[in-house]
């Protein structure tokens, strides 16, 4: 549980030295993505700038990349959830690993929307 070594720390949930997850999403139909300002610290990209989804995969590490292939391919088929750690280089030349979380969203039966967390884990 994260709050209990924080304890006797003085350190608070929300402080920036705990890198907390941040909230993403991609629309399925046109790729397009939305980001909390989290997520943008986590890439080392400026808040708000327009991204597109192929700009942010050409970050992960060729190994992540074709990870991220695999299991998004099979989340999106199977209207799956998944969690995998991956690896970015940030914008700044920085490799970071990141912990990636993502559910589907489905209507009628057909996934429309892919939302999750992004947590920065290269000190773990």
């Amino acid at each position: 549980m994260l709050i209990q070594p924080l304890l006797g720390t003085g350190l608070r949930v929300g402080d920036p030295l705990i890198p907390l997850p941040a909230a993403w999403e991609c629309d399925l139909a046109t790729n397009a993505l939305r980001w909390s300002p989290g997520v943008y610290d986590l890439f080392g990209i400026p808040h708000g700038q327009p991204l597109t989804r192929d700009e942010v995969v050409g970050m992960y590490t060729p190994e992540s990349q074709a990870l991220l292939r695999e299991v998004r391919d099979r989340a999106v088929a199977e209207g799956a959830s998944f969690t995998i750690d991956v690896a970015i280089r940030r914008r700044d030349g920085a490799l970071r690993k990141m912990r990636l979380t993502a559910d589907v969203e489905c209507e009628n039966g057909r996934p429309v929307r892919l939302y999750g967390t992004k947590q920065d884990v290269t000190d773990e």
